[in-house]
């Protein structure tokens, strides 16, 4: 009887279709789809910040509120760390606005509007009579805008930032002759100040004129007093200045008291640049006939960069005013 003769070897078919089937779940995984990576549409955007108009005597925020308005319509708000801005946003044009939000007195409205963002002086509440406005002395406010930033995909834009201050300083001198130990206080208010100033342009025309307290020192020769405001003049509803007064009350050593109101005209001399302000007045003081004493302002002056307005007959200068 013929034979059938085979010549595999044991296993040799077990393998093979191992092989096989190791084979196919290779080629199965190797047909798996999986996403590609997308690099987001995004760059860098570093603020350095120089602060040359930093007022002397006076230390830069620790701490600056950067706005971003993308051309988009989105707002996208940062801070500041160790003294510049770093982060990361969307490609695409924005307009950058910087202020420093912690600063006292000060509140802020319209902020995710870039032309209309505004600061504006708190109220003081104890002061509120009538229709008079008072308002708190606003701190050291500094701000800083630009009108175009282009952030581009992986890419890093950088750009330097200069504050200004957003306040002016006024000081103001009184400056006593006659019976100048009959004074034992002087308390003072300045009206027709502005209430807040755009932060983009820098403009006070929002608002009712208001009032702010100052607090005289005495010192030799009379009394000192400082204040900030966001603009000396106001404007009101109709588009009209405001005036400017200098409310005076003055007590005596007789325990009588008698209240000053002068009007004070910067006749040009103020801009809205311009950083310190100086309103210089000459008080007489003489006794009456009733035993009491009474305060008549014989001149004035305002002084602002290198301008000088003055109430005096040839304009000649206020003799003592290097001293207050």
């Amino acid at each position: 009887m013929d034979k059938i003769l085979d010549f595999r070897r044991p296993g040799i078919r077990g393998a093979v279709v191992c092989t096989a089937l190791a084979a196919a779940v290779m080629l199965a995984s190797s047909c798996v789809r999986r996403e590609l990576y997308v690099k987001p549409d995004e760059g860098g955007v570093v603020l350095d910040f120089d602060w040359r108009n930093l007022v002397p005597g006076e230390t830069a925020p620790e701490q600056m509120a950067v706005y971003f308005y993308g051309a988009d319509g989105s707002l996208t708000r940062g801070v500041t760390e160790n003294g510049k801005f770093s982060g990361i946003l969307p490609s695409g044009n924005y307009k950058v606005l910087v202020v420093n939000e912690d600063v006292s007195g000060v509140g802020f409205t319209d902020m995710e509007n870039f032309d209309k963002a505004y600061a504006y002086a708190l109220p003081l509440n104890k002061k509120a009579v009538g229709e008079d406005m008072w308002i708190r002395e606003p701190g050291w406010l500094y701000s800083s805008n630009s009108g175009e930033l282009v952030v581009e995909k992986e890419d890093t834009v950088v750009q330097t930032m200069v504050p200004k201050p957003m306040v002016q300083h006024v000081v103001l001198n009184i400056r006593l002759t006659g019976d100048v130990e009959a004074v034992t206080d002087v308390s003072a208010a300045l009206t027709g100040v502005a209430p807040s100033v755009r932060l983009v342009t820098g403009e006070c025309g929002d608002g009712y004129a208001s009032i702010t307290e100052l607090d005289p020192q005495p010192v030799e020769g009379g009394y000192t007093a400082n204040v900030l405001v966001f603009g000396l003049q106001a404007t009101n509803p109709d588009g009209s200045p405001a005036d400017n007064s200098l409310r005076l009350n003055m007590g005596f050593s007789n325990g009588g008291s008698q209240a000053i109101e002068e009007h004070v005209d910067t006749g040009g001399a103020v801009g809205p640049t311009d950083i310190e302000i100086k309103i210089n007045v000459d008080i007489d003081v003489a006794a009456t006939s009733e035993a009491g004493f009474s305060a008549k302002v014989t001149k004035w002056e305002v002084i602002s960069g290198d301008m000088n307005v003055d109430n005096r007959p040839g304009g000649v200068p206020l003799a003592g005013y290097e001293n207050l």
